[in-house]
């Protein structure tokens, strides 16, 4: 199994959906890969090669994804969760690599330092075959 933050220093909700994510289970792993290739498309407009702030609204990604994903799984809480599970599961540190927002109605933006070694991290999170 890969080793991943240490499974205790993850919230335990996000613990199952780092499983998930890793078990390729749907729809947490289509949110996981969908959130990658936006990012890395993103990243590559810029033409310098140095940190882009990549925002994540969870209301207009689940839009996004149930255009090409239909679950009654994919809800704003599942979204969210799945989010942050990538980050974890990624091994992003909080404040240095993604930091959290809340608007004044209470909604929350993800933001993440998109550069290449946070999507390395994310892509090895994504891509390693699990060992059994």
């Amino acid at each position: 199994m890969l080793e991943v933050k240490g499974l205790n220093e993850i919230p335990i909700p996000l613990v199952n959906y780092v499983e998930l994510i890793r078990e390729r289970k749907s729809p947490y792993y289509d949110v996981a890969k969908f959130l990658l290739k936006d990012m890395e498309m993103y990243y590559s407009r810029w033409e310098q090669r140095s940190v882009v702030v990549y925002t994540i609204n969870p209301r207009i990604l689940q839009e996004e994804i149930e255009k090409k994903v239909k679950n009654e799984k994919l809800t704003n809480v599942n979204i969210c969760r799945s989010i942050l599970a990538l980050f974890y599961g990624s091994k992003l540190e909080e404040e240095e690599d993604f930091y959290i927002t809340t608007t004044s109605g209470g909604r929350r933006n993800y933001h993440v330092k998109v550069n290449d070694k946070t999507l390395s991290n994310i892509q090895k999170f994504l891509f390693t075959p699990r060992l059994m």
